[in-house]
């Protein structure tokens, strides 16, 4: 069984397009990214771009986790329209409880994982509180960010989805709902995939990101 911690995504260009924007220290907990009517076209045709890169490596690729047979028939992942009003810049909040912890995994094992920090934001005007991991398993100097929101089981995958972020020396973050996944478990149960810890189930709906196939 392949154990694949999370879904492989396309490089993006978001990134450096984001780092161009004039982003001001955080001031709090959080901010909105603010863009003008030129920056939405700009950021709309990257997201545009690496969903597509994602759906060819879905259909052509072998280690996508579609099945030979299965990608025959794969066209394309299904998405919520981008929502500008769920890009966050957040500062990590780094008062969490110290030490190790274990995340249940779909295959049955538990997986070592360190409480990095916590992000606090606000959608729709409730507060959300969310936690930030890093994988004892993950080498890299990614940052793990699984959720499970009013959406899951609706319209995006009842398990949760997942956000990978780039550790950095500033504490500052950009958050993009628009580029939360779905694990690989969610098309192949051959993968095991970590299960969304309790204290990341929200009362909110992230309408933004992955959705299920064919919604």
């Amino acid at each position: 069984m392949n154990l694949s911690l999370k879904t492989t995504r396309a490089k993006s260009n978001l990134v450096v397009f984001l780092s161009a924007l004039t982003l001001s220290g955080c001031s709090g907990k959080y901010e909105q990214v603010r863009f003008t009517s030129s920056e939405q076209s700009r950021y709309a045709a990257i997201l545009a771009s690496d969903r597509i890169r994602k759906d060819n490596f879905f259909k052509r690729d072998p280690a996508s986790p579609l099945t030979s047979d299965e990608r025959k028939s794969f066209e394309h992942l299904s998405y919520f329209p981008p929502d500008f009003n769920l890009i966050f810049k957040v500062r990590l909040i780094q008062n969490v409880k110290p030490g190790n912890t274990s995340i249940q995994a779909t295959g049955g094992e538990t997986r070592s994982a360190v409480r990095f920090g916590t992000f606090e934001f606000a959608v729709d005007g409730k507060p959300v509180r969310l936690t930030i991991y890093k994988m004892s398993e993950d080498a890299s100097n990614e940052l793990f960010l699984p959720f499970k929101d009013l959406t899951c089981g609706v319209d995006s995958y009842a398990g949760g989805r997942y956000l990978d972020l780039e550790e950095n020396s500033s504490q500052e973050y950009v958050l993009d709902f628009n580029y939360c996944y779905n694990p690989y478990c969610s098309y192949n149960h051959g993968y095991s995939c970590p299960i969304v810890p309790e204290e990341n189930r929200i009362d909110v709906s992230i309408p933004a990101g992955e959705k299920l196939l064919g919604k």
